[in-house]
């Protein structure tokens, strides 16, 4: 019995691994990935935002906020245009005309008209001048935006922008402007903005980790974010990856061997559990190629960056672990849908469910890493199909995982390997020469009651 297995698991390894689409997938598709970021990389490095030229109109009496808004414009980007023009001092930003004072950033020139009207809104005139694009917007500011704390009502200022205007330029209108309106309510309670905004700005840390030899090891901000948030999801995508694509392969030779009446020769040698045991097999073998080539790629990854002490030697005996579970799990629903069907039109009605069982641990990547403990990771933890993938989220991340909880998962999710690869094999063991019209979920439910 062994024998026939064994033959079966490396006819379908072979033919999935010694073909030129897996070969692509192994080589070429990481150096696709490669050179498109590397390319994103160059256009990211290489681009421009588009000319931002023209006139900011500011309706405001008073003058203290369109004054501010240029000001907070030209100390904004002050640093950025002396990168690009070494002599450029911010005190030349400003022209001494209060009512046009002008912000120069390389190809970037913004000129801040103040209109001097006190009416309820931005006149007439004024937008029309904007819908026309001789403006690039108008704000209004209300008076009682700069009254005392105690008489402010909640308001906001009004800005109205032209039909060119791109999200990003209006994102940094719209952040000046509210900076100017503070910088402004300084000025009148007689508060230095600048003074205060350097006393309370906020110190960075450097931040050192102490290990239990005495050394320290780099704790900075990013890299946390790196632990957090970048390798969980790394080994996560690695895991649903190899696993997805394997049993995605073992779906699509069963479909395929079944129309072609394959399957009906390979019965007249071996037992549909044989068939079936083969073919998870072979294809486990194939999805491990898969796991070990990219883990490699990654591993050096963080060689060549000098970053590979953010995972440990555990991590990846546990991706090893979950992948094997994942794949196990991923594939007795795969193969049960394969023999249920003719086509992969008919598979795809029946696949729904599935793909949304194991989207589950892409949705609630986010709120896993934030809380590796909390109480929606936990409870994931121990519900098949996500238990794998929810624990290499788990145990990737940076706050260490009760230990308890790790050979609980794998005991519990082997046993639900057993189980869902018995009930597959029921299935499989009905369906594999069945014709015509396709099962209902309901109908694979009622096979498993079948001897």
């Amino acid at each position: 019995m062994l024998r026939r297995v064994l033959t079966v698991a490396w006819r379908d390894f072979k033919h999935t691994v010694l073909t030129k689409a897996f070969l692509f997938a192994i080589v070429g598709v990481p150096v696709l990935i490669a050179a498109v970021g590397g390319i994103s990389a160059v256009i990211i490095a290489t681009h421009e935002e588009p000319p931002l030229e023209g006139t900011l109109a500011v309706v405001d009496p008073t003058g203290d906020v369109a004054e501010a808004v240029a000001q907070i414009l030209a100390e904004s980007d002050a640093e950025d245009a002396a990168a690009e023009i070494p002599s450029l001092d911010a005190a030349d930003l400003l022209t001494p005309d209060p009512s046009q004072m002008t912000l120069g950033r390389g190809e970037v020139r913004i000129v801040i008209e103040r209109i001097d009207d006190d009416g309820p809104t931005i006149p007439d005139d004024v937008r029309s001048r904007v819908q026309t694009s001789d403006l690039l917007g108008a704000v209004w500011i209300p008076p009682s935006l700069l009254a005392e704390p105690t008489d402010r009502p909640a308001e906001r200022f009004v800005l109205v922008i032209s039909e060119g205007l791109d999200a990003d330029h209006i994102g940094l209108i719209e952040r000046r402007v509210g900076q100017a309106i503070v910088r402004a309510r300084a000025l009148r309670a007689g508060i230095d903005p600048d003074a205060t905004a350097a006393l309370l700005r906020r110190p960075r840390a450097t931040t050192n980790r102490l290990l239990a030899g005495g050394t320290e090891s780099d704790e900075s901000e990013g890299r946390r974010a790196l632990k957090q948030f970048l390798i969980p999801i790394a080994f996560m995508m690695l895991l649903w990856g190899a696993s997805f694509s394997s049993g995605q392969q073992l779906l699509m030779s069963t479909i395929e061997e079944k129309s072609n009446k394959v399957m009906e020769v390979l019965l007249s040698a071996v037992s549909p559990l044989q068939l079936m045991t083969g073919k998870i097999l072979g294809q486990g073998l194939a999805g491990l190629i898969i796991i070990a080539v990219y883990a490699s790629m990654s591993i050096l990854g963080l060689v060549v960056a000098a970053q590979l002490d953010l995972i440990e030697p555990m991590q990846l005996v546990l991706l090893v672990v979950y992948f094997f579970m994942a794949y196990f799990m991923v594939a007795a629903l795969m193969a049960a849908v394969g023999s249920a069907v003719s086509d992969i039109r008919e598979a795809n009605s029946l696949l729904m469910p599935v793909m949304i069982l194991l989207m589950v641990p892409l949705m609630l990547w986010m709120p896993i890493s934030q809380a590796p403990n909390g109480l929606i990771a936990t409870v994931f933890s121990f519900v098949p199909p996500a238990i794998p993938f929810v624990m290499i989220l788990r145990v990737a991340a940076d706050e260490a995982v009760p230990v308890w909880q790790i050979p609980a998962s794998i005991a519990w999710g082997y046993a639900c390997v057993v189980g869902m690869v018995w009930m597959a094999a029921r299935i499989f063991r009905v369906g594999v020469l069945m014709q015509g019209k396709p099962p209902s979920p309901l109908e694979l439910i009622r096979w498993l009651r079948y001897a």
